[in-house]
């Protein structure tokens, strides 16, 4: 009996293609496995996600699968409809979806080679070549080429059209080879005995936590919680919660904001369990992303840590899905396939019949709100201890940092003792200007004004990352640039280290520290002593090296208030609630916060570590201008290398909402607030509606024809 297989394509397509089973190939191939595919003139990397007995029409011509690649599935049957599901959520395809979720070395690619034929060579060597040909022939002549490399060396117009008249001809021949994945054996991981720990502590809240959810863990359904407090207390929920699932066979997903916060956390659960644990994120090799998903996929590791790209990890039997630091602005990711980890989380856990439980000291206003309302907030108590804090009003005072701030570091550094500034501006100064004819050097494929990075000589974009070295002179009028805007982190280093010339003082950016050996270097000699102060942005925060002191300052929180984004006071309070966490808990730990905004609710709930009155101020704000929690909102982001073919396409949704009379609230189109990013222009409509059903419904109407390149964000 013939066998039909509904194949999914790594293209912009939502809809599988179907291809004929050969009958050697129906046993291996499953849903979830690879199969190898002919589509037009390439071989394609495909996943099974369905079997028919009929092909879809009579007179459709159905090609056969080449190879099954797979001898147990790529994904597991909870995982491919995790990913289908995760698509349809943000209106990204499911040919979009499925290759993001794998390592990039799984799939299988074709390789085409244009070579010379004996016909034209002789017609090289008698001269019958028009100049194109004769350029193509002659890269040719030698060795055959990729037609990527004929277009970017030969010169010639319209390569692949010249490609394929030349074939027609007989001149060339086209050759296709298919790279494929090396495997490699890799020995059994060497399994350490796990240590047996005695837990002397008595504390009830975290006992309750633990017998709450442990206790809807064993009814296999999905649950979702939010636990609220102190770090220290939820690491100990999460701990027990983690050795509770994987006794009774189950596994665990735990991510984390950053990659740099994972090391810590191998260490610690290596001596609990005893091995079984897998590091998988983005910032690994492709072989080493390969090698780890084979082993998280055959069942010989249980637990996975991670950041964004851990959620698509293949595990089985999936109990307990762990996500702290639930507030960071990591979890919301805008580059790529844009989606949120925490929807996204709660959407696996709920294939999989896992429970979720998300952790933070000042979570999200949303997740909170939710929380208190569904009756899954689990609080585990608050840190005992808290600094003194400072405010300081620099309201109409002149300079970088006020000189309460300086005689404050001064004092510090009399008692040997060491200080973080937190300053969250990169670079020397946010722009340059000529004074004469008011030039302002911009990212040529952004439109964005070039920051000035003075250690490195350069000028770099803050939104593409190119760099380029910097001209002080106008390319216009050469008249000098100078510094035009608001001062960066290194010009508050160079302040610091006039100020205190004795002292060490270095700087802390992702930017500015240039590659992840130099900025690990930077911490160990902090650590050491070796450094008196050291000036970072709000990513130093993040990083598990980074040892706790007795003196933080904070340079202008308040910036973010200027910004056009709801969230704006959620995130003034979260910089000054993060930062805090790195003073050491002494008597004398003192925070010292610089703003222009010291009466803001934000900035004064931050300096006393009252979240919930930060809560109370902000909810209000968010009922009053029916914001989320209260309403869900959209922004599409149509892109495209003309700006009336963007344009021409939002205003096409836009009409499309507005004419399903649902309700929506339409603002737009208008250019996007970064109006060009790598050479695109972005035109971007924005939704809003009561219910999120509403608002995903629309969304997958209106872009059902739209073709344009195009990017949803949903809030929350």
């Amino acid at each position: 009996m013939p066998l039909f297989a509904d194949v999914i394509l790594p293209l912009p397509l939502d809809q599988p293609y179907t291809y004929s089973l050969a009958e050697e190939m129906k046993r291996p191939a499953r849903v979830g496995s690879r199969v190898l595919v002919p589509l037009g003139g390439r071989w394609l990397t495909g996943i099974i996600v369905g079997f028919r007995k009929r092909k879809p029409g009579r007179a459709l011509e159905v090609k056969p699968i080449a190879e099954v690649l797979d001898e147990t599935p790529l994904f597991t049957s909870e995982l491919l409809a995790f990913v289908r599901r995760l698509g349809r959520y943000y209106v990204v395809p499911w040919g979009e979806m499925l290759p993001s979720a794998v390592p990039p070395s799984l799939l299988v690619r074709s390789r085409a080679s244009v070579l010379l034929t004996e016909k034209g060579k002789k017609a090289l060597e008698r001269g019958l070549l028009s100049e194109d040909e004769r350029r193509l022939a002659v890269l040719l002549e030698k060795k055959p080429h990729s037609p990527l490399f004929l277009e970017s060396k030969s010169g010639a117009k319209n390569v692949p059209a010249l490609i394929a008249r030349m074939r027609r001809k007989e001149f060339v021949a086209v050759e296709r080879s298919i790279r494929r994945v090396r495997r490699r054996s890799r020995p059994e991981p060497s399994r350490s005995p796990a240590q047996l720990e005695l837990d002397f502590s008595v504390d009830e809240r975290v006992c309750r936590a633990v017998e709450m959810i442990s206790g809807v863990m064993a009814k296999k359904a999905f649950s979702s919680f939010l636990l609220f407090g102190a770090a220290g207390r939820r690491k100990d929920v999460y701990s027990r919660l983690l050795r509770e699932a994987v006794s009774k066979s189950g596994s665990v997903l735990y991510l984390v904001p950053e990659i740099s916060l994972t090391s810590g956390l191998i260490e610690e659960f290596e001596k609990s369990l005893g091995g079984g644990l897998a590091v998988f994120h983005s910032g690994k090799t492709d072989r080493q992303r390969e090698l780890e998903w084979q082993e998280i996929k055959e069942g010989r590791v249980r637990v996975v840590i991670g950041a964004r790209s851990a959620l698509f990890s293949p595990l089985r039997n999936l109990r307990l899905i762990i996500l702290d630091e639930e507030q960071d602005e990591s979890y919301s990711q805008q580059e790529g396939l844009p989606f949120d980890v925490r929807r996204a989380a709660g959407l696996r856990a709920e294939e999989e019949k896992a429970v979720l439980v998300m952790g933070s000291s000042a979570p999200t206003v949303e997740s909170f709100y939710r929380a208190r309302k569904g009756r899954s907030l689990v609080d585990v108590g608050p840190e005992f201890a808290k600094p003194k804090v400072t405010v300081i009003d620099s309201r109409g005072r002149p300079g970088l940092i006020d000189g309460r701030l300086v005689r404050a570091v001064r004092e510090r550094l009399g008692k040997k003792e060491q200080a973080i500034i937190f300053f969250n501006r990169r670079g020397y100064a946010s722009s340059l200007a000529c004074n004469r004819c008011g030039f302002v050097p911009k990212c040529d494929r952004c439109d964005f004004a070039l920051s000035y990075h003075k250690s490195e000589g350069t000028l770099v974009c803050h939104a593409c990352h190119r760099s380029v070295p910097a001209e002080l002179i106008c390319p216009r009028c050469r008249g000098p640039l100078t510094v035009r805007r608001s001062a960066g982190i290194e010009a508050v280093a160079e302040d610091l280290r006039r100020t205190f010339p004795g002292n060490r003082v270095e700087v802390w950016a992702a930017g500015e520290a240039g590659r992840k050996e130099h900025r690990e270097s930077l911490l160990r000699e902090f650590e050491k002593g070796d450094i008196d102060i050291l000036v970072g942005t709000h990513r130093l925060t993040r990083e598990a090296g980074l040892p706790a002191v007795t003196f933080v300052g904070i340079l202008h929180p308040e910036m973010v208030l200027h910004l056009a984004d709801f969230r704006s006071g959620q995130r003034a309070f979260q910089i000054i609630f993060r930062t805090s966490r790195w003073l050491r808990l002494a008597d004398d730990a003192e925070l010292l916060i610089q703003t222009t905004a010291p009466d803001h609710y934000s900035i004064r709930a931050a300096a006393q570590g009252d979240y919930a009155a930060f809560y109370r101020s902000e909810i209000k704000f968010r009922r009053l201008l029916d914001y989320p929690p209260f309403s869900s909102l959209a922004e599409v982001v149509f892109s495209a290398r003309n700006v009336r073919r963007a344009a021409a396409a939002a205003r096409m949704f836009a009409a499309k909402v507005k004419d399903s009379s649902s309700g929506i609230q339409v603002f737009g189109p208008s250019l996007a607030p970064l109006a060009r990013k790598r050479d695109l222009f972005r035109v971007q409509v924005s939704l809003k509606a009561r219910r999120p059903e509403s608002l995903r419904k629309v969304l997958t109407l209106g872009l059902k024809e739209i073709r344009s390149k195009k990017s949803v964000l949903l809030f929350p």
